[in-house]
């Protein structure tokens, strides 16, 4: 289908340059001379597009797909059409594994086939399901959204779903490790029950001094474009834990609340229909919150919603200062 679509230009030159021929023939024979002149510059247009466009598939088009562009339009390559669509090429994924029993790392090399179109975590479930059916991880939506599939890819923690096996090439190979920022269970799966208790230490909630009011308010809670655009980005966390992984503050000091958190309370704290601020800063305000971050930034170069945890805590910072 796509090969047919691709020889259109051709077929079409080959047919229209004819057809039009033909009429040209027909209107010097039947047409009076104003029509004739009308229709001389037309005809002479549509010769040359459909000229060009023949010309063009004839010596453009094989060059470009013996070169191995798939889409090879005005001679311009993408990025990766050095890779044919469907074509299978054969990629190595070391996966460092966790082993319970000794309590130490493993690599263990796959050889998988991948398209141009295969995720790091298609190839993870290949792997599980051809090849060793012993490897656990943890995926979910496969799309970006739960945040499951977070791993180490060629050093950087990254979601798996989005991770394509051609961007993350290191020459020939992936490297797949589990996050270390968090304790791990197995394999690539690591253990959330601490960052979810740090979660849900900020009170992550929209709190309202008059409870009754806010199980039963009579009109919805009106927010300005400003008052709304204060918290938005902030509340687009997904909370995979990338950003606690990539934090080296939590990676060398576990009472740190981390920047997921952190971030966290400035979505709440920012929120027009909250009124429970202070008690958040409270919360905060100690040496293993907000006085840990170094702002070394990493945090906010991971997210994959684009969440900037580093500037929130600054933020947060100068309200704590501010109080």
């Amino acid at each position: 289908m796509r090969e047919s679509l691709r020889m259109a230009p051709m077929y079409v030159a080959m047919i229209g340059a004819p057809v039009l021929m033909f009429l040209a023939m027909l209107s010097y024979l039947f047409y009076p001379i104003a029509a004739k002149l009308a229709l001389i510059p037309l005809i002479t247009i549509g010769l040359l597009v459909f000229g060009i466009m023949g010309a063009r598939e004839v010596y453009l088009g094989p060059k470009h797909r013996a070169a191995g562009a798939d889409v090879w339009h005005l001679g311009i390559k993408t990025e990766y059409e050095t890779v044919h669509q469907g074509e299978h090429n054969q990629v190595t994924l070391n996966v460092k594994r966790f082993n319970t029993a000794t309590g130490k790392m493993e690599v263990h090399p796959y050889m998988i086939t991948a398209t141009r179109f295969t995720t790091v975590l298609e190839a993870l479930i290949a792997i599980k399901e051809k090849k060793d059916n012993t490897l656990s991880m943890r995926y979910s939506c496969r799309m970006g959204i739960c945040g499951s599939c977070g791993m180490v890819i060629n050093g950087k923690p990254s979601l798996a779903c989005e991770a394509n096996i051609f961007k993350s090439l290191n020459g020939n190979e992936i490297e797949v490790a589990p996050m270390e920022g968090h304790p791990i269970l197995k394999d690539l799966v690591d253990d959330f029950d601490d960052f979810f208790s740090k979660h849900q230490s900020i009170h992550p909630y929209l709190y309202r001094d008059n409870a009754k009011e806010q199980y039963s308010a009579k009109k919805e809670y009106k927010q300005s474009r400003d008052e709304i655009n204060k918290f938005l980005p902030y509340s687009y966390c997904i909370m995979c834990g990338l950003c606690n992984d990539a934090c080296p503050v939590v990676n060398t000091n576990p009472d740190f609340i981390g920047p997921q958190a952190l971030s966290q309370v400035y979505r709440y704290n920012s929120d027009s229909r909250d009124q429970h601020g202070d008690t958040r800063i409270n919360l905060v305000d100690t040496l293993e919150g907000l006085w840990s971050c170094e702002f070394a930034g990493a945090c906010s170069k991971v997210c994959p919603k684009g969440v900037d945890p580093a500037t929130a805590i600054q933020l947060l910072k100068n309200d704590a200062i501010k109080k």
